[in-house]
């Protein structure tokens, strides 16, 4: 899959990015707040704050390389995740989680696609930031590449918002996942609160609601 990343940069004009900087991004934010019981992460409304702030981002502030870098790190975390602690973890957990890498190069490629409504771009953007930002609701940067999940169930639920517009066409083209796309879209929103669990998907569904954005009804609800 990573043989044909280039095809949708037309970003060569751009500076090359510093190779050090999304690496970076993956240690603590500096100046988020503390819990009192716990100094060494940050608290829940802090890292609402900082989610709802990458949510309404409408671009990353990389170059469409440094995405691309990015990407090539997250599938490494998920793949070696997936092969120290596939054996514990719950087969829709592992399913998820090895999804991450396809739905995150499919935003990228949604983003750089000019010919994508802009509406969409902007959405999309947001998703993406969220995906960067390493202290979001379920924080990569204290539990490592399980942390993902909700960027997942995110980032499918902007899909599933644009995709019943004008995006599918452009979706379907970029997609280089091994499974139909409308399915994934519908079985991670399906799943979504078993995953994350009550609070976590109850405060990911409140900070989607401020941008207009419905998290597709779950498998837990109608139980």
């Amino acid at each position: 899959m990573a043989d044909d990343l280039d095809r949708n940069d037309t970003s060569t004009s751009e500076p090359r990015p510093d190779p050090d900087r999304v690496e970076a991004e993956e240690t603590p934010l500096q100046g988020i707040d503390r819990g009192p019981d716990d100094p060494g992460n940050p608290t829940e409304a802090a890292l609402e704050l900082r989610s709802a702030e990458a949510l309404a981002a409408r671009a990353v502030d990389l170059p469409s390389s440094g995405l691309l870098s990015f990407y090539d790190r997250l599938r490494e975390r998920i793949i070696a995740r997936v092969d120290r602690h596939g054996g514990r973890m719950a087969d829709a957990t592992v399913r998820a989680l090895l999804l991450v890498p396809d739905v995150f190069i499919l935003l990228v490629r949604l983003s750089l696609d000019k010919e994508v409504p802009a509406s969409a771009r902007m959405l999309i953007g947001g998703a993406l930031a969220y995906f960067v930002l390493p202290f979001d609701l379920l924080p990569e940067a204290l539990i490592g590449a399980g942390g993902y999940v909700d960027d997942l169930v995110l980032a499918t639920a902007v899909l599933a918002q644009a995709f019943s517009g004008e995006l599918e066409p452009y979706a379907r083209r970029h997609w280089s996942g091994s499974e139909d796309l409308r399915a994934v879209i519908q079985d991670i929103g399906y799943t979504a609160e078993n995953l994350l669990g009550g609070k976590i998907y109850g405060r990911l569904e409140r900070l989607m609601a401020k941008r207009g954005i419905k998290l597709p009804k779950s498998e837990a609800s109608e139980a």
